[in-house]
């Protein structure tokens, strides 16, 4: 009898992660064609099959969708960036890899990053709290590659790990908005990149006294 309870809230879990990912999946391509705000509830509810109701089952506001994506994203970004904390390469080569491959995941949601930028830029106030949520997910794996940089020596050991974060993540933001527009191949985008983060990096390099 056991088993078969179980079995039933298996089926009933399945059932309610296939719909969460069928509004996710079809509130950004409508997202993406036609912007975060032209986009209703009810337009993402009838492109989901489901009732509008439904949808607030799993999101309150058409913004929690955009989260809830963007942060499904990240994780499994950042799930394969934990080699570079044991990577030996220049502070300022690894660095550029962390953003590169980051970049490189993303590709085939440009056009989505791009309306997500926009509407992070033009709506900041309202969409001020949706960031506070997404950063709970990007800091920790930050906070993990640096500290291990900072302990191995490859960063001064006085530079402030949470001014460093936010500055980093300051100058992610503007090579991911000039990536978003540039368009593949990128190359711009990664001479840019490189090139900064040499520039970065010589601030965080422990010197030695001559």
């Amino acid at each position: 009898m056991t088993v078969v309870m179980h079995a039933k809230r298996s089926r009933r879990e399945r059932k309610k992660a296939a719909i969460r990912a069928r509004v996710i999946a079809e509130g950004i391509r409508l997202f993406s064609r036609h912007g975060i705000a032209k986009v209703t509830v009810e337009q993402v509810a009838e492109a989901a099959d489901i009732g509008k109701g439904t949808i607030y089952n799993y999101f309150q506001t058409k913004e929690d969708i955009v989260v809830a994506y963007m942060v499904d994203v990240e994780r499994r970004v950042q799930a394969r960036h934990s080699r570079l904390t044991r990577s030996k390469k220049p502070l300022h080569s690894l660095l550029a890899d962390f953003i590169l491959l980051q970049f490189r995941h993303k590709e085939s949601l440009r056009e989505f990053v791009r309306v997500f930028l926009g509407h992070m830029f033009l709506h900041t106030e309202q969409f001020f709290p949706y960031m506070v949520e997404m950063q709970k997910v990007i800091d920790p794996p930050l906070e993990t590659l640096f500290r291990s940089l900072q302990e191995r020596g490859a960063i001064r050991p006085d530079v402030s790990l949470p001014d460093l974060i936010m500055v980093f993540k300051t100058i992610h933001i503007g090579l991911t908005a000039l990536w978003a527009v540039e368009g593949p191949p990128f190359r711009g985008t990664e001479r840019v990149l490189r090139q900064e983060m040499k520039l970065f990096s010589q601030g965080l390099e422990a010197r030695s006294d001559h």
